[in-house]
This record gives C-alpha cells, sequence and structure tokens, in this order.
C-alpha cells in the first residue's frame, strides 16, 4: 500500500512561525528511541516545492512546483528516481501533474486540473512506458485532491463533485481494475481533501463541512467506510471557525489522527481526544511502530509517545517539514525546507530506513 503525495497541496510558501500552544499540546524531550540516523538524498531540482511518492531505497516518482512571483504560470513537472539520479517525465499534454498515487514505477496515477473550458480535471496512469490519458468518466465534475492504491486493481481517490447548476459535495471514486466507480455524497455541502486506506474495507476520508451559517463556517468532515458504506465520524466543531481537516492516518477503525492546521484529534474508536501540536500543519507517518508528524515550525518533528508530542532533533537539515511519507519498503521520507519562497528557498529530501529484523 503507498500513500500519495497529497501532503505535497501545502508546500511552503513562507517560513511558518511556530503556533501558540493550544488546548492538548503536550511536548517532552525525545527519548533515545527516536529517530537518529536519516540519510540525504538528492532532489530532483531547486527553488520548488517538492512532494514524493516512495517505494523503496531505489525508485519513487516525485512531483516539483515552482514559486512564482509577480506575474509567472507555474507548471508542476513530473519526476522519476532510479538508484540516486533522478529524470524528469513528458506526461501527456493534456496531463496536469497534481496528486500521485500509485504501487510502483510501472503503475503510477496522476490527478490534476487543466482549468479548460470542457474536460478540466484530468486522471491518466503510466505504466513505466506509455501513458493512458484521462480515465475520469466525468471530467467535468469530478475532482481529485488526494488518493491512495492499495493494489493495482484497487485505488481510491477523494475530493469533490461539482453538481450542476453549483455546489460543490464531498466525492469517493474508486478504481477497480477496469474503471472508476464514484460515490457523491450530494447531501452534504463541502469536500474531502485526504484520504487513508488501510483495505478496501477500512477507509477514511476527510475534509470539511460547509456549515453556512457565516462566512468561511467551515466545520470538520471526517468518515468512515467499512466495505458497504460511508459513516460520518463527527467531530467537535468550532462554530465560526475554518475547520477544515487536511491531514489523516489510521491503523484500522479505533486508530486514527486527523489534523486542520495545530488542531490535531485521535479517535479510539469511541470518542475524540485533542492532543495538538506544538506547531501547525502536521504531516503524518508511521515509522517502527510510532507515529511522527512533521510541522511547519519549531519544532519541526514530533513523535508520539503514547500521552505526549516529544520533539525529535535527528532531522537537522531545514526550518519545516513540508512533507512525512511512508515508502511500501517501511521506510520513512521527510521533505524538509528553508527560505521564504521569493528570495531563496532550499529543499531537502531524507530517508530513515525500516528497521532490521532477526
Amino acid at each position: 500500500m503507498t500513500t500519495s503525495t497529497s501532503h505535497g497541496r501545502r508546500a511552503a510558501t513562507v517560513l511558518a512561525a511556530a503556533a501558540a500552544a493550544a488546548v492538548g499540546v503536550g511536548l517532552v524531550a525525545s527519548p533515545a528511541s527516536a529517530a537518529t540516523s536519516w540519510e540525504s538524498l538528492t532532489v530532483p531540482t531547486t527553488y520548488a516545492s517538492i512532494s514524493v511518492l516512495p517505494f523503496d531505497s531505489q525508485n519513487a516518482y516525485a512531483k516539483s512546483a515552482p514559486f512564482c512571483s509577480d506575474e509567472c504560470t507555474s507548471s508542476p513537472k513530473l519526476w522519476q528516481r532510479t538508484a540516486t539520479a533522478w529524470k524528469q517525465l513528458t506526461p501527456p499534454a493534456d496531463a496536469e501533474v497534481g496528486v500521485l498515487a500509485g504501487t510502483g514505477t510501472n503503475d503510477l496515477w496522476v490527478f490534476g486540473s487543466r482549468h479548460a473550458t470542457t474536460g478540466s480535471y484530468r486522471f491518466n496512469h503510466y505504466d513505466g512506458t506509455k501513458w493512458t490519458s484521462n480515465l475520469n468518466p466525468e471530467p467535468k465534475n469530478a475532482e481529485v485532491l488526494a488518493a491512495k492504491a492499495v493494489s493495482r486493481d484497487s485505488v481510491w481517490a477523494v475530493g469533490n463533485y461539482r453538481a450542476t447548476g453549483g455546489g460543490w459535495h464531498p466525492m469517493v471514486t474508486h478504481w477497480d481494475g477496469s474503471g472508476w466507480k464514484t460515490t457523491k455524497l450530494t447531501g452534504i455541502e463541502g469536500e474531502f481533501e485526504a484520504v487513508d486506506v488501510n483495505s478496501d474495507t477500512d477507509i477514511w476520508a476527510v475534509g470539511y463541512r460547509d456549515k453556512g451559517d457565516t462566512t468561511g463556517d467551515y466545520q470538520p468532515l471526517a468518515m468512515h467506510y467499512d466495505g458497504t458504506g460511508w459513516r460520518e465520524v463527527p467531530v467537535p466543531e468550532t462554530p465560526g471557525d475554518m475547520y477544515i481537516l487536511r491531514e489523516v492516518i489510521s491503523t484500522g477503525p479505533n486508530d486514527v489522527w486527523v489534523a486542520a492546521g495545530d488542531k490535531v484529534s485521535h479517535w479510539n474508536g469511541r470518542t475524540w481526544t485533542r492532543h495538538d501540536t506544538p506547531a501547525s500543519w502536521p504531516s503524518f507517518a508511521y515509522h517502527n511502530g510510532q507515529l511522527y508528524a512533521g510541522l511547519y515550525g519549531s519544532p519541526k518533528l514530533v513523535r508520539w509517545t503514547g500521552s505526549a508530542w516529544a520533539s525529535d532533533t535527528s532531522l537537522t537539515k531545514g526550518a519545516q517539514v513540508d512533507q512525512l511519507t511512508s515508502g511500501s519498503d517501511g521506510s520513512l521520507y521527510a521533505v524538509h525546507s528553508e527560505g521564504n519562497s521569493v528570495f531563496w528557498y532550499n529543499a531537502f529530501l531524507s530517508r530513515l530506513a525500516p528497521p532490521t529484523t532477526g
């Protein structure tokens, strides 16, 4: 099972200041079991935000989006890593490199929006040699913002569905090896921003519901799929707040973490508990059975001890973590950076190898 690059949607444009402490924040000194041996990897390009889709120590895909100041057009680029070298790939002319998902170098999905007058939301597949273009059955309406592959014949993607006559609704679409089948939650105004898939019968999708009471009154939306249907698991709201869930990670239906800014909540199968991070925009990943969160601010990396967030200083370069993700071999990858995207910017890519067994 391989995660997508959807976390890269929040790539840095300015250095983020550390968020003020909030309800539920716990931060303790990092014990000796924290990560200590990061391997520095090359990045595909400089002066660009980067998100990666890793498979193992030798193979990965990546998206880079150059920064723009004043008037310019930022066109994301697609890269493939083999061994230590990156090469740029040329997707079809109708493709826009947005969200990446897949199971290996011969199985890559690229989702993106061309913002054309017709057929703007594109689903393209790459088998390592050739592309199959725009497999979206509803290219005018179905936009993907996050995706995750279970296998070549099972890919789950979430986002929004633009209804005829206006209105956005959360959407889930599933590739079964032969086509995409879409579920439109038309009873809800809003969209899904992130997805985590443990299996085809254990999926979490999160985002926001537009309450429509006041301007910006977006409230958290978390839903679970058990193989038969989608069920909402209500997250406590903050009326009048822009409370949009942008991150989700789970090990099962009774162990789920969601985040909006520095607001972090954990679901144990019965109730949600707040455990806010010391800085904003956490990107979650597991390594060796431990949950890590990469942050925009100081500290930039923390680990959950079971009762509090522990600062981890092992990731030395950069001022923030833009993306934290896991490879299918159990490695932990961090895209971290420093700079303000206007005068200078440095991106780094680091890997923490899977623990040895035996």
